[in-house]
């Protein structure tokens, strides 16, 4: 037969254990473990998390090298697209400018008599100027009736006026005007 077990304590109690302090001391060593282990824990999770904040880390910067590299690549189509949307929006500023001169032609048109002619139109912004030859008194005085009578023309300014001098037949004359929008 076996011999009954017996408690051997390896440790031997003290009176001091017994004591206020004594139980402070055991308690806080008993807790001081639990604090310790936990700390572990949390630092071996911490070490942990760095492999994944390493790796999103990581993929960031390759996310935005992608983008770096796609940005630079479409940095020359950008700058054409831009050169042709500044080229398209100045024809079209041409295009109304020339719709806008056609009519302004076709009013003149219509406003001059058939016995004047231009040597030299000009029309430059809101103002226009015209060196022409009338072959009457008549045509010129109906010219500039027609002129001052239109809503598109005032400030009528005539420079010069001369009759039959050199090559031209008729009055010769200039005449400067505010275009009216």
């Amino acid at each position: 037969m076996a011999a009954p077990k017996s408690n051997i304590e390896f440790l031997p109690q003290e009176d001091w254990e017994k004591t206020s302090f004594g139980r402070f001391l055991k308690w806080l060593l008993t807790i001081g473990r639990y604090i310790v282990i936990f700390t572990e824990l949390i630092v071996i999770l911490a070490f942990l998390s760095r492999f994944k904040l390493d790796r999103d880390l990581t993929d960031l910067y390759e996310e935005i090298e992608a983008k770096q590299a796609i940005i630079q690549t479409s940095v020359d189509f950008e700058s054409d697209f831009r050169f042709l949307q500044k080229q398209l929006s100045t024809i079209q500023g041409l295009r109304k400018d020339q719709l806008q001169t056609k009519q302004l032609m076709e009013e003149i048109a219509a406003l001059t008599p058939i016995d004047v002619y231009f040597s030299d139109l000009s029309i430059t912004g809101d103002k226009a100027s015209f060196t022409a030859n009338a072959l009457s008194e008549a045509g010129l005085a109906t010219f500039i009736n027609n002129l001052k009578k239109s809503s598109r023309f005032s400030n009528l300014k005539i420079g010069s006026l001369a009759i039959g001098t050199g090559e031209g037949i008729g009055i010769t004359f200039t005449l400067e005007s505010q275009i009216n929008k």
